[in-house]
């Protein structure tokens, strides 16, 4: 049979609004195993003249041995989805569906760049959208019998412990309480009856399919007005089984920060929000593109493009355009400044989308482009948010590099390897701030040189940053490779970079005269403290200011850190005495090994411990070599390491330490500049390191 051929779409108007015009499939009736058929017809999503349903679903590989049928034509589609168009299909009514294996030409690249443009709006428009987990199994039918079952059972434990008035009468605070009483029965239902822990593993294993780990789905769900879930006959309002997410996340106890299922809660969590018209917030947003970026590092696409493509309808920068040059560091001075000049661009941005989807100022990075090769896409988007205001370096964090680059490869080492997994943690943004002057002097902030009169860079492949030298690396441990189950390496690592035992206590003084060197060892290995955000959130509650979180995250960790000594060392906490926290509500908190533990893990897996020749300490990445050179960048949140791989050509890292974080501020004040030039021979490897001060030219 010949395969069918698409009409196209209207063309995009030169001038004016042009509608968000795609396909909509109408499904035939039909029973059984009766061969798929459709038709298909073009319409404005804002104007469409039928209700239609939109799906969300997994592509698979696996190919249907029969395609559907359109107008007497084949469409070929994977057997997942075919699997969808049966359960979906009526025995007797046509059932108008938006799919985009089928309502997108696949093979046209300009026509899939102008649907993705406007995916979001297609999902937003439809009646409700239909989230396909699968084929019926006994996994799921038992994992969504208990999910009705929670649900329900949440919703009576609201009414009457309102009614008999033990709850507090906050409703944020009421479902924490009504959560933490479902939890206590969870563990104890997982740890009883074979029955009762098949069905929490089955609920567990049901949050865990590839559906929540694909990139597009998100979207797909955020936009919609209405979502059920559907697997075989059985359907279940979604955002019900989301709201069960985070239960499942506290019974599976400390996870990775970007797991995916983490971000599904947040999605959930942000559904109920109360949007503000005071708040600095996009509506419709899950957060800013490189957080965005960072909370689905290991989500799944097809198409690496997608990564970045997925998102412009759930980010800040995507889904308000003339946002993309508003992003500030926002601090008490002028934060009421920058609200009412983000509502005027706001109020621009809502002019421009009534001039059409094509009018609006969109950078072409920011636009989606399946002509342009992986590489190039994922490059001019780094430039991009290099440029844009306030022009830091955040995007430098998403580079992690765990082998060392090959000199002459065709992908920059200061590109963001997005198509890629996670490979070690990252650092939140803006915590540290090594290359940001304090007093936000303009010409201090990043600024690329490489740039023509036309506004085009005249070698899109070479980076150039200004910076100055801080240090350089002396001692370089091995690379860290276990799990958060395993053995803490502490002494291993500490005789790594010196010549004496880590225990007995040494009465060496860290640099700077104040800290003891082993305390200012152990601060490292968890990042400062960074690593208890994720081992133990409900103990730290809000951190106030950024320099005081830093404080309080440094002395939570040295209390955790004394509290694992004396239980893996059996050392009494007299022998630790410095380590013993001054404030009040760091004492008050809850003293768990396991905090400490798992903290460590989180951010030592797949890097390296290292010592400066001046004496400093931080984590480095896999490729750190003793010899490397430790800078501040412009604009850099943290700082970067660099490997000097010829007269004028660098790689780069990144770190950071805030036990130096004053005197690297300081030496910012200075001006020692000089440019570097980032080449594709270069390597950026990521050094997120406890001293919070220095980024690397050459990404490794």
């Amino acid at each position: 049979m010949a395969a069918y051929h698409y009409e196209p779409l209207p063309p995009v108007a030169e001038v004016g609004k042009t509608p968000c015009f795609t396909r909509l499939m109408c499904l035939s009736p039909g029973t059984g195993t009766h061969p798929l058929e459709c038709t298909l017809s073009i319409i404005d999503v804002a104007n469409s003249p039928l209700r239609y349903e939109a799906l969300s679903y997994v592509w698979g590989t696996e190919k249907a041995q029969q395609p559907i049928k359109c107008y007497g034509c084949d469409i070929p589609i994977t057997l997942n989805l075919q699997h969808a168009l049966l359960a979906l299909r009526h025995p007797t009514l046509i059932r108008p569906l938006w799919v985009d294996a089928i309502c997108i030409n696949q093979q046209d690249m300009d026509e899939r760049a102008r649907q993705v443009a406007y995916m979001r709006l297609v999902y937003q428009y439809a009646s409700r959208v239909v989230v396909w987990l699968g084929p019926e199994s006994p996994v799921t039918k038992r994992g969504l019998a208990r999910a009705r079952e929670l649900c329900e059972y949440r919703t009576m434990l609201l009414a009457t412990s309102h009614e008999s008035g033990n709850l507090t009468a906050s409703p944020a605070h009421s479902n924490i309480q009504v959560d933490r009483m479902m939890l206590e029965g969870l563990i104890a239902e997982a740890g009883s009856a074979e029955t009762g822990a098949q069905s929490v593993s089955d609920l567990i294993q049901l949050l865990e399919t590839t559906y929540f780990e694909r990139v597009w789905c998100i979207q797909e769900v955020v936009a919609s007005k209405e979502c059920i879930c559907k697997s075989g006959d059985i359907e279940f309002n979604f955002y019900d089984l989301l709201s069960l997410a985070g239960l499942i996340l506290e019974l599976r106890g400390p996870q990775k920060p970007y797991s995916p299922l983490r971000f599904w809660s947040q999605v959930y969590q942000q559904r109920n929000r109360q949007w503000s018209p005071h708040a600095l917030k996009v509506e419709a947003s899950v957060g800013s593109m490189l957080q965005v970026l960072m909370n689905m590092r290991n989500f799944q696409a097809t198409d690496p493009r997608d990564r970045l493509f997925a998102i412009f309808g759930i980010s800040d920068e995507g889904l308000r355009p003339v946002l993309a040059n508003m992003d500030a560091i926002v601090s008490g001075n002028n934060a009421r400044m920058l609200s009412t000049m983000q509502k005027a661009f706001v109020w621009l941005g809502k002019k421009a989308d009534a001039l059409g989807i094509q009018r609006m100022e969109r950078n072409p990075a920011m636009t989606p482009n399946y002509t342009k090769p992986v590489m190039e896409v994922y490059r001019d988007f780094t430039r991009f948010m290099i440029r844009k205001s306030p022009r830091v370096l955040d995007v430098l964090s998403h580079v992690q590099h765990t082998r060392d680059p090959t000199p002459g490869a065709s992908w920059p080492s200061w590109v963001p390897r997005f198509d890629e997994p996670q490979s070690c943690s990252f650092f939140p943004h803006r915590l540290f701030l090594p290359g940001v002057p304090l007093n936000g002097h303009y010409p201090y902030f990043a600024q690329l040189h490489d740039f023509s009169l036309r506004g085009n860079p005249m070698e899109p492949n070479v980076l150039q940053l200004d910076g100055f030298r801080v240090d350089e690396a002396a001692s370089v441990c091995g690379p860290v490779r276990s799990s958060e189950g395993g053995t803490l390496p502490v002494e291993q690592l500490w005789s790594d970079l010196f010549a004496f035992p880590l225990f007995p206590r040494t009465t060496l003084k860290y640099i700077g005269g104040t800290e003891p060197l082993d305390t200012a060892f152990l601060l490292t290995l968890c990042g400062g403290g960074v690593g208890l955000i994720v081992s133990m959130p409900d103990q730290l509650g809000e951190l106030g200011g950024r320099l005081q979180g830093l404080q309080t995250l440094a002395e939570h960790a040295r209390n955790q850190a004394r509290h694992w000594l004396a239980s893996f060392y059996g050392f009494p906490a007299s022998a630790y005495q410095d380590m013993m926290p001054q404030s009040k509500s760091v004492r008050d908190a809850n003293l768990n090994p396991a905090y400490y533990h798992v903290g460590v893990w989180n951010y030592l897996h797949h890097r390296r411990v290292f010592r400066t020749r001046q004496g400093y300490l931080g984590l480095g990445p896999d490729t750190m070599r003793p010899g490397d050179q430790i800078v501040s960048l412009y604009g850099g949140h943290m700082a970067f390491v660099l490997r000097q791989v010829s007269l004028t050509d660098w790689v780069l890292n990144n770190m950071k330490d805030p036990s130096i974080y004053s005197a690297f501020q300081a030496e910012l004040q200075r001006l020692c500049e000089f440019k570097l030039s980032l080449s594709r021979e270069f390597t950026l490897f990521e050094l997120p390191n406890y001293i919070a001060m220095k980024p690397g030219i050459m990404l490794f």
